[in-house]
């Protein structure tokens, strides 16, 4: 009884939002409801898009917009002016922020500005002595739309431009709405088929929302291939680095030998290897090929067998330097590698030859070496030799920029006089240290002891 009661008391409020419409207009108004399905399908399929690439949120926005406007489409069929109206004003709010997201615009927080005019807007349409509010937010929203279709075609690429076009011709058509432009004009604001009154305004939108659909889509699938062949030369990258990357170190008398690799998420350049010396020490290489990705580590496996193979013919750092470098002049593209070859002999001198590398750290003490240049840098480069007794005991550490190129979330470097503070300790504590910092790049610790 109650329920029926609110019934009743409500019909007179439905009645007079949405009044009786002659069966006549309702026939002519009949596409009003075809757009609104398609609309609403248009939305659907936004939506389900952005379901499936989450990170497309522009998807998003394109199916609530599409939604909105077709609700307006539906209201309006149904008689109830005052709610289409009032809907009207949130779907012009929407066609500003949706263009300016598809349309990729940067820094256009400026357009929140226009808000308050549409809220006010969707209050007003329920005053008739307000009414007129609604015509004008068209008028005012037409200025941020424009200056966002202009941003679109200035700074995007062809995707964006595209997307500029279709939102242009609907910036065009969208000018019609107004009830003052068919005054003006003379020209009414639809287009009557067979009887039936087609709104040229959202006819443009139906078309622009399929326009726009298919440029999208197109952008999706070019932006997901593009991710996929990434993602497999980053696969192919990172095979080729952990097969160059020592999986065991040789025992050699009279040294204990530690090393830790830590890839970051991308694969850099870091390398490094440890040969058994004819003389019964031991020769190591340690370097940083600039570049990220598979051209890295088709450098880095070139660098691996020109040392390899190096080492067979002399056991001079320096010798070993300088070929790799004339190896590198014809083959680095522009790029340059950072390396330091160390021959360790078995009563614990040391000799080393620097190719602009981060100098190794003793007793927590960073080594003066003279730097040459980077390899694949100049061809009259020269490298010279730097020799010391390795105490027993005592631990010399090389490591790669990875470590000293840590930051943390405030943006702080870990920097040389932490990486000096921590070299005595052991690889991996160095490197664990480090990554727990903030890793950004490949991190590569080397320690050398002497034996008892």
């Amino acid at each position: 009884m109650t329920a029926v009661l609110l019934l009743n008391s409500g019909l007179p409020l439905l009645q007079e939002l949405f009044p009786p419409v002659p069966l006549i207009q309702q026939v002519q108004d009949t596409p009003m409801v075809i757009i609104a399905v398609l609309l609403w399908c248009q939305g659907v399929a936004f939506l389900a898009l952005w379901r499936a690439a989450p990170d497309y949120r522009v998807f998003r926005t394109l199916g609530v917009f599409s939604m909105v406007v077709g609700v307006v489409q539906y209201l309006g069929y149904s008689g109830g002016n005052v709610p289409s109206l009032s809907v009207r004003a949130l779907a012009t709010a929407l066609v500003v922020e949706t263009a300016g997201e598809a349309m990729r615009v940067p820094n256009r927080r400026w357009t929140l500005l226009f808000w308050p005019i549409y809220l006010f807007a969707l209050v007003a349409a329920w005053f008739p002595s307000m009414a007129f509010i609604t015509d004008w937010q068209i008028g005012i929203s037409a200025v941020p739309l424009g200056i966002l279709i202009v941003q679109g075609f200035r700074h995007g690429n062809s995707r964006d431009r595209m997307v500029a076009a279709a939102f242009s011709i609907y910036f065009f058509v969208r000018l019609t709405l107004p009830s003052g432009f068919e005054k003006l004009t003379g020209i009414a604001n639809y287009v009557t088929i067979g009887g039936w009154r087609w709104p040229i305004s959202a006819v443009t939108q139906v078309l622009l929302g399929a326009a726009t659909l298919a440029i999208l889509v197109w952008d999706l699938i070019r932006d997901r291939s593009e991710k996929q062949r990434m993602a497999a030369e980053l696969e192919a990258a990172r095979s080729v680095q952990q097969v160059l990357i020592p999986e065991e170190i040789p025992a050699i008398h009279g040294f204990a030998i530690q090393s830790v690799f830590k890839p970051a998420g991308e694969v850099g350049g870091d390398f490094f290897q440890i040969v058994p010396a004819r003389n019964g020490g031991v020769l190591v290489v340690i370097g940083d090929v600039s570049g990220k990705g598979l051209p890295a580590a088709m450098t880095v496996s070139l660098l691996v067998g020109t040392f390899r193979t190096l080492v067979h013919y002399t056991q001079s750092p320096s010798e070993i330097l300088a070929a790799m470098n004339q190896r590198m002049l014809a083959r680095s593209h522009g790029g340059f590698t950072t390396c330091l070859v160390l021959r360790a002999d078995p009563g614990g001198q040391l000799t080393l030859a620097n190719a602009g590398h981060i100098s190794p750290y003793l007793v927590g003490e960073e080594l003066l070496l003279q730097n040459g240049l980077p390899l694949g840098v100049s061809a009259e480069s020269t490298y010279a030799e730097f020799t010391i007794q390795l105490p027993p005991s005592q631990q010399l550490t090389l490591l790669t920029d990875g470590v000293v190129e840590a930051r943390d979330k405030t943006g702080a470097l870990y920097g040389f006089e932490r990486a000096a503070a921590i070299s005595g300790q052991s690889a991996d504590k160095i490197a664990k240290t480090a990554q727990l910092f903030g890793q950004g790049d490949d991190i590569t610790v080397l320690t050398l002891a002497r034996t008892h």
